[in-house]
């Protein structure tokens, strides 16, 4: 059973996993109040369980500016939802920062049993596959040696070109929280946490899947 991502934040968040803020919206004028809270510019996503990866059904719009590209953009995506999943929900996180973007994986694997996963995230991870991986259970010596088995580490550790530096220990204490978070809950099959943003003094979970066992 896969989570959508509006049900995938809240299990993290509650897993004390840096999750975006984010809120679910039923209308524009919903939208609009939550983009007054959020402050603007904010990003308006389709969480569906059905359509995982969003921004190829054209379920993600960036950069929205003002209240009247919010409502635009609702429309649109309403429009999406009902001819791709009635049952999905439209929700509204504020639009990210700066920082380098790195994935986090997770997987009960038949043979090895459960495996974790990291590496360059966002569409650098499909492009360039520079990832290292860590049976589980694991301790923070084991994914300290993880990074160093990155290719990139070094440099997005001492911050590559207009990136900010990523912070070791920060992404050490991500990685232990994931650990935590899928060893407590034996029902989790699969978690992919893509894009995670890291910079010098923040770490954020920018989406997130869960596939959970059958019960």
């Amino acid at each position: 059973m896969i989570l959508p991502e509006h049900e995938a934040n809240r299990f993290l968040t509650a897993a004390e996993i840096p999750m975006i803020s984010l809120r679910t919206v039923n209308s524009a004028d919903e939208a609009k109040q939550a983009a007054a809270s959020l402050s603007y510019p904010v990003v308006l996503k389709l969480s569906s369980a059905l359509h995982t990866h969003k921004t190829e059904v054209g379920g993600v719009v960036l950069n929205i500016a003002d209240d009247q590209q919010l409502e635009e953009a609702f429309g649109k995506l309403r429009a999406l939802r009902e001819r791709l999943d009635p049952r999905a929900i439209l929700i509204l996180e504020p639009m990210a920062g700066s920082g380098a973007e790195f994935f986090v994986g997770f997987q009960r694997h038949r043979q090895f049993g459960p495996v974790l996963t990291f590496g360059l995230g966002g569409i650098t991870l499909e492009l360039f596959k520079d990832v290292a991986f860590r049976l589980l259970p694991a301790c923070a010596a084991d994914f300290r040696e993880m990074l160093s088995e990155l290719k990139a580490w070094p440099k997005m550790r001492s911050g590559f070109r207009n990136l900010p530096p990523v912070d070791e220990e920060r992404t050490i204490r991500l990685l232990e929280q994931v650990t935590a978070c899928v060893l407590d809950h034996p029902e989790i099959l699969e978690l992919d946490l893509n894009p995670v943003l890291m910079g010098a003094e923040h770490t954020t979970v920018l989406d997130a899947t869960i596939i959970l066992e059958r019960s």
